[in-house]
C-alpha cells in the first residue's frame, strides 16, 4: 500500500453547540464527514482510508459509509478522549498494512480537494512531513495578565491545517503512547518538530475550511 488516510472524526464539537456532533450535520443533504471522505474516495492516488469515530456514533458512522458505498475504507475504529489518542489508535491499526505515506485529516474539514492532496503527496517524495498552512494577515499581539507584552512579526506565523502528510514508518516510530501523553500534541506535525525533524509547509487552499462553530457552515456551502 502506498498512500493511506486517517480521518479523525471522534470529537464532540462542543463549540458547534448542537446535539448531533458537527461532523454528522448535513450540508445540502450530505453529512460534513461524508463530504470530507468524498475527497479521498475520488482521488486516485489514495489507496485506503481509516475512519476514527466516537464509540457512541460508531453505528451511525458505519451506516453512513454503507449508504454512500465507500470502497476505500479499510477500518472504522474507536477514537479516544483526545485527538492524539484517536490518531494513535489509527496509526497502530495501519501496522498491518504498512503504507508508505499517511495523511491525517480532520473529519470536519470537508473541502480539501484533490489538487491539495496531490501537492502533499508530491512533497512527500522528498520530505518526511508536509502540512498545509495559511498566512496570518491580522496584527498579532502577545498578552499577559490583561496587557500586551509585544507585537509578534506576523510574517513568521502561519496557521496549520489538514490533511497533514507523513512517511508512515517515521510516524509509527514517533508515536509511542507514553511520549504522546506528556506532549499532548494538538497536531501530528508538532511530534515531528519535537523530534527535530523538519516539517515542510505548502500553501493551503482558501476554501479548505474547518467547521468549528455554526457560522462556518456558510463558508462551505
Amino acid at each position: 500500500m502506498k498512500n493511506a488516510v486517517i480521518v479523525a472524526a471522534a470529537g464532540k464539537g462542543k463549540r458547534f453547540k448542537n446535539k448531533l456532533p458537527k461532523q454528522y450535520v448535513k450540508v445540502n443533504g450530505r453529512e460534513i464527514l461524508a463530504l470530507s471522505l468524498d475527497n479521498f474516495e475520488k482521488t486516485p492516488q489514495i489507496d485506503a482510508v481509516v475512519l476514527v469515530v466516537s464509540p457512541d456514533y460508531a453505528v451511525y458512522a458505519r451506516r453512513m459509509t454503507v449508504k454512500y458505498g465507500y470502497k476505500k475504507i479499510i477500518g472504522i475504529i474507536n477514537g479516544g478522549a483526545e485527538r492524539f489518542r484517536s490518531v494513535y489508535n489509527a496509526v497502530i491499526f495501519l501496522k498491518d498494512f504498512m503504507p508508505e505515506n499517511v495523511l491525517i485529516h480532520d473529519g470536519a474539514r470537508p473541502k480539501a480537494g484533490a489538487a491539495l492532496i496531490r501537492k502533499i503527496l508530491t512533497a512527500l517524495k522528498k520530505e518526511k512531513a508536509v502540512i498545509p498552512v495559511n498566512r496570518i494577515f491580522a496584527t498579532v499581539k502577545q498578552v499577559k495578565g490583561g496587557y500586551i507584552e509585544k507585537t509578534i512579526d506576523r510574517n513568521t506565523l502561519r496557521t496549520a491545517h489538514t490533511p497533514q502528510g507523513f512517511k508512515y514508518k517515521e510516524l509509527l516510530k514517533l508515536y509511542a503512547l507514553s511520549s504522546l501523553k506528556s506532549q499532548k500534541p494538538t497536531d501530528e506535525a508538532s511530534v515531528f518538530e519535537a523530534a527535530g525533524i523538519k516539517v515542510k509547509i505548502i500553501e493551503d487552499e482558501e476554501e479548505n475550511v474547518k467547521v468549528t462553530v455554526r457560522r462556518d457552515i456558510n463558508r462551505i456551502t
